[in-house]
């Protein structure tokens, strides 16, 4: 099993600068479309500058996908762990990864676009990789909070980490279309977002028996 990627020391601001540059070039024209020689333009600086810091297209691509995955274990995956009702953690997750997603937009459309291509390099990051064992930690929340039977036990784990995760990200992504469809209000709101979405993952969509209709012992 690959090594999930820990922290880093922080990057020098030229550093940082490069990644940045590539994120904006690899969302736009993917990563087979985006050169070395590019990266270096747009950042500002010379190609030998960008081959100090990273010495491979993959290894700066790596680097940009490698931030955004340890961040979400470091940010994120805590959440879930926290000892209070399943719907709270719930709706924090969702509300702490909505902000997430709309700080890393770039890098998020990036993610999707080589998923949705098949490239060789998103082949070899998802598969085995950091990001794979990062959705393995949130199936793994979802089951301990089984275990203690706070979740349903005949709930999927996977799939309610899949619908958590992908909810969140399609919503960003589609927000300058989602937020003005008079269906979707809480596309704009998204405290409002996370506390409904929490309430209808944790819940469903059946009814609450109301007092009256429970039956008296």
């Amino acid at each position: 099993m690959a090594t999930i990627a820990r922290s880093s020391p922080p990057r020098a601001p030229g550093a940082r600068r490069i990644v940045r540059a590539a994120g904006r070039l690899f969302a736009q024209h993917g990563y087979a479309g985006t050169s070395m020689a590019e990266v270096a333009e747009a950042a500002g600086v010379s190609k030998a500058t960008v081959f100090h810091h990273f010495r491979s297209k993959r290894a700066l691509y790596d680097a940009l996908i490698g931030e955004a995955i340890v961040g979400f274990r470091e940010q994120l995956v805590p959440l879930l762990e926290q000892d209070e009702e399943p719907e709270e953690g719930l709706r924090r997750f969702a509300a702490a990864h909505v902000q997430r997603l709309a700080r890393l937009r770039g890098t998020m459309r990036l993610v999707m676009r080589e998923f949705a291509e098949g490239s060789t390099a998103t082949r070899e990051t998802a598969t085995g990789s950091a990001m794979a064992q990062n959705f393995s930690l949130v199936v793994e929340a979802l089951k301990r909070a089984q275990a203690r039977g706070r979740v349903r036990a005949d709930a999927d784990p996977g799939l309610a980490a899949f619908v958590l995760l992908c909810t969140s990200w399609l919503l960003m992504q589609t927000s300058a279309i989602t937020r003005r469809h008079p269906d979707l209000a809480v596309a704009g709101d998204p405290e409002r977002y996370a506390a409904e979405f929490a309430r209808l993952i944790y819940h469903g969509l059946e009814p609450r028996p109301t007092p009256a209709s429970r039956k008296k012992p």
